[in-house]
């Protein structure tokens, strides 16, 4: 099974951030959205709580972990290149 920490090395090397960007404060888009795509990720590939996702996600509550998914969602519906990064990263995890 895939785990939360798999989902944010794969995230962080394809945006070329620092797996340390994933759990830190730091909120430019270059890391937020990318951030985001992963707690998405997290909430469709793993059986974590959003708790625990936020919790991996450098102490975030459930409403931030939500927030995320549903951002992500809606870009996906409008942004095609959204949505292909999000299923090229789910194809390379379910390697």
């Amino acid at each position: 099974s895939i785990s939360i920490q798999v989902i944010q090395k794969k995230v962080a090397e394809h945006f070329d951030i620092r797996l340390a960007d994933m759990t830190s404060k730091r909120r430019p888009g270059n890391i937020a959205f990318p951030r985001q795509i992963a707690m998405f990720l997290s909430r469709q590939m793993t059986e974590s709580s959003l708790s625990s996702i936020g919790e991996a996600f450098g102490g975030r509550d459930h409403g931030t972990v939500l927030h995320a998914c549903r951002l992500v969602k809606d870009r996906m519906e409008v942004d095609s290149s959204v949505r292909q990064v999000v299923s090229y990263l789910e194809k390379q995890l379910m390697r």
